[in-house]
């Protein structure tokens, strides 16, 4: 996305013309998904059962990892067809439309109760979120 759409996106946000669960929320995903911004937001989220902890990733470099992955697996012929099209839309300069029912995180820390995870990447729907703050819990 380039600077002149999202301006225009982050405006619709701001003037109520786009409806959103969060506008704030909102504002971090579309940051995140410019490409001249460089975003190392960490937010954390509330969501059912856990607290996640991550820097805000756009929501295609996050589709290019998950292909990238799923090499690992034996899903070759899924692999290649969705590693082509992210590939070829990419070398038009044409992207799919970010998917803004998702916010995707990197370096995630996932804490359910006293237990806590690490993970490389997340993807989480914006409507589960019933709250989230900018930065990561203290360790204590």
């Amino acid at each position: 996305m380039g600077a002149k759409e999202a301006a225009q996106q982050v405006l619709k946000v701001l003037l109520g013309q786009d409806s959103h669960h969060d506008p704030y929320l909102e504002l971090l995903r579309l940051g995140a998904a410019s490409e001249h911004i460089d975003s190392e937001v960490v937010v954390t989220l509330i969501v059912p059962g856990a607290l996640v902890t991550g820097q805000v990733m756009p929501g295609a470099v996050w589709e290019q990892q998950f292909a990238r992955e799923l090499d690992d697996y034996d899903l070759r012929r899924a692999v290649g067809t969705a590693r082509d099209r992210i590939e070829e839309n990419s070398d038009k300069g044409r992207r799919l439309p970010p998917d803004r029912r998702f916010l995707h995180l990197r370096d995630v820390t996932v804490r359910a109760g006293r237990t806590s995870y690490t993970l490389p990447y997340w993807r989480g729907p914006v409507a589960a979120v019933s709250g989230w703050t900018l930065g990561e819990p203290e360790k204590g």
